[in-house]
C-alpha cells in the first residue's frame, strides 16, 4: 500500500459525490495520506467537516473548491486551494454558480418531463440531500425512479452534450475565475487539462497567469501528464494532482489512487499565505492613504 502524500482533488456529497466530508477524511487516513483538498463543485460547504476531521485523524485539509469557466468557447474546471473562505467576492461567484445550476438542473427536468419522464425538482432536491445540483443528480434520480438500469445509461440517453436532456451551462469567463480566486488570496490550478483542451489552448490558458496544472489525474494518459509536466517546469508553475474522488458507486477510482508529494501542498499553501500577506499589506496602504 501506498503510503504518505497528498491528494488535491477530492468531491463529497456536498456537491456530486456520494460520501460525507468526513468519512474522505478518514479513508485518507487509512490510506496513510498525509494531505487532502476538498474540491467541491462551486461549494465550501463540505470543508469545514473535512478539516475538524483532519484535525481529528491527523490528515491535513487544505481548503478548496472547484470552479468552471469558459476559455475559448470551451468549458474548463478550475481548482482554487488555500484561499480566505470568507471572501467575499468569491463567496458571490460561487453563490451565482449554484443558483445558475438550480436554473439549468431546472430546464433539464422540463426537457425530461416532455420526454414523458416524471421527475419533479422536488425529488431531485432530496436526491441531491442539499448539494450544489449537477447532472450526477438528475442521473441518481432517473436511475432510483428506474427510468434507467444504471448511472451510465442515464447520461447515454438524455444527460450527455447531443442527447434530449442535455442543457449547455452558462461560464464566467477566466479572467473572472482567476480574479476572485487570486484577490481572495488562493492559488488556481487548470483541472485534468487534456480532458477538454488541445495542447495549444492549454498553452494558452497558462500564458493567462494560472497558478499551475494537474499533471497527475487518472483520466489522463502517461504521456499527457509527461507533456503536462515538462510544460509546468518550463514555465515555473505548480504541478498538482489528484485521485478526482466521487465515491464508489460514481467509478472505479480510490481515494490516494493518484497523489503528489507533500512538498506540492507545501508550495500551494506558501504561495497563498504569500499572497494573502501582500494583499492584506495592499489594503492597510489604501486604508492609511484614505485617512490621511
Amino acid at each position: 500500500m501506498h503510503t504518505g502524500g497528498a491528494d488535491l482533488h477530492l468531491h463529497s456529497r456536498h456537491s456530486d459525490g456520494a460520501d460525507a466530508p468526513s468519512s474522505l477524511v478518514e479513508e485518507a487516513a487509512k490510506g496513510g495520506l498525509e494531505v487532502i483538498s476538498l474540491t467541491d463543485h462551486d461549494t465550501l460547504s463540505g470543508v469545514p467537516e473535512a478539516q475538524e476531521a483532519g484535525m481529528r485523524l491527523g490528515v491535513r485539509v487544505i481548503s478548496g473548491v472547484e470552479l468552471s469557466a469558459d476559455f475559448r468557447g470551451h468549458e474548463v474546471h478550475l481548482l482554487a486551494y488555500g484561499f480566505d473562505p470568507d471572501s467575499e467576492d468569491l463567496r458571490g461567484v460561487l453563490g451565482r454558480s449554484r443558483q445558475e445550476r438550480e436554473q439549468r438542473a431546472e430546464r433539464m427536468v422540463q426537457r425530461l418531463n416532455q420526454l414523458g419522464i416524471p421527475l419533479s425538482m422536488e425529488k431531485l432536491r432530496e436526491t441531491a440531500g442539499g448539494a450544489s445540483l449537477g447532472r450526477p443528480h438528475l442521473a441518481d434520480a432517473l436511475l432510483r425512479t428506474r427510468v434507467v438500469g444504471n448511472i451510465q445509461e442515464a447520461f447515454d440517453r438524455y444527460l450527455n452534450p447531443g442527447r434530449p436532456a442535455f442543457v449547455p451551462r452558462e461560464h464566467r469567463s477566466l479572467q473572472s475565475a482567476k480574479s476572485a480566486v487570486q484577490d481572495a488570496g488562493g492559488v488556481l490550478i487548470l483541472a485534468h487539462p487534456h480532458l477538454n483542451l488541445s495542447s495549444a489552448n492549454i498553452r494558452a490558458l497558462v500564458d493567462e497567469g494560472i497558478d499551475g496544472l494537474e499533471t497527475s489525474h487518472p483520466r489522463l494518459k502517461p504521456s499527457q501528464c509527461r507533456e503536462l509536466a515538462s510544460l509546468a517546469r518550463e514555465r515555473g508553475i505548480l504541478a498538482t494532482g489528484g485521485s478526482d474522488f466521487h465515491g464508489e458507486r460514481r467509478g472505479p477510482v480510490r481515494i490516494g489512487s493518484v497523489r503528489v508529494p507533500v512538498e506540492v501542498a507545501n508550495r500551494i499553501v506558501r504561495i497563498a499565505e504569500s499572497r494573502a500577506a501582500s494583499l492584506g499589506a495592499q489594503r492597510e496602504a489604501l486604508a492609511g492613504g484614505e485617512k490621511s
